[in-house]
């Protein structure tokens, strides 16, 4: 009998160390997923929880500086920007795509795609809408519908997405030092990530990722995290990150754990609509 009462007390500790596990990662499940279906040889991402930025009303101007900032781009290619919950973009020429998570009207999104000349075509069993030929172009000439997920972008950043999700080529998270980076960073509300930070011109920098979420009704908690081949270059790049900090940031801290350097700062929600 008491082994019985030990194995169920054992049992529900388990548990419940399980579900506070799940509960800290929560937060970051959006971005981790976002991760999964992105390019490995992705230069850098911007991620926003637009549905945290919407049901949140201290958050209202946050929201409607993203939707300011990708309502036309989105209209033009059938997405009601109201409809997305989740938003990751990397606009680098070449491989540009945009990732939209949400809930999605895909009869509509078709009609609107039509109208604007689009035509229906397939890649790798996925629903694809390439530009007329004949038509303006722009930067965006490919919409692929595949559900809750949208993605928007030219041909080689849409159809490297496609490979990734459905083909099984290699993630961003497959790379170490994306992952790295990825993993110290708490969910929030916004995320911006990359290989290349042009500010910090340092030896052996590998990867940096920096996060808001909310602190309270007038402030955003800023997080960042930036890598390096070794302790002795994440030292002698720990002032040059903190003078970054302080000029995006108020009150910046940085701090060193072997080959990474960890900032906290905070930033006035009143302020923050640069950063969506």
């Amino acid at each position: 009998m008491l082994k019985k009462v030990l194995l169920v007390v054992s049992l529900g500790v388990l548990l419940a160390t399980m579900a506070v596990a799940s509960t800290g990662c929560a937060s970051s499940s959006g971005l981790a997923a976002m991760l999964a279906r992105v390019p490995a040889d992705t230069a850098s991402l911007k991620y926003v929880n637009v549905k945290a930025l919407r049901n949140d009303s201290d958050l209202e101007d946050l929201y409607d500086a993203w939707k300011t900032r990708v309502d036309s781009r989105l209209e033009t290619h059938g997405v009601n920007p109201g409809d997305v919950n989740r938003f990751a973009s990397n606009e680098a020429l070449g491989k540009r795509f945009t990732l939209l998570v949400g809930k999605f009207d895909l009869d509509v999104v078709r009609e609107d795609l039509d109208d604007r000349h689009f035509e229906e075509d397939e890649y790798r069993g996925v629903e694809v809408w390439v530009r007329e030929v004949g038509w303006v172009t722009d930067l965006d000439s490919e919409v692929a519908l595949m559900g809750d997920l949208i993605i928007i972008g030219d041909e080689s950043g849409v159809e490297a997405c496609i490979k990734v999700i459905k083909s099984g080529d290699a993630s961003w998270l497959s790379k170490v030092d994306i992952n790295d980076v990825s993993s110290r960073l708490p969910g929030g509300l916004y995320m911006e990530m990359g290989k290349e930070w042009t500010s910090l011109l340092a030896g052996g920098f590998e990867a940096y990722g920096v996060s808001a979420k909310k602190q309270d009704s007038d402030t955003l908690k800023i997080a960042g995290v930036a890598k390096f081949d070794d302790e002795d270059d994440a030292d002698e790049a720990e002032d040059t990150m903190e003078n970054i900090m302080d000029q995006r940031f108020d009150s910046a801290e940085v701090t060193q754990e072997g080959a990474f350097l960890e900032a906290s700062a905070e930033l006035d929600i009143d302020d923050a609509e640069p950063l969506f």
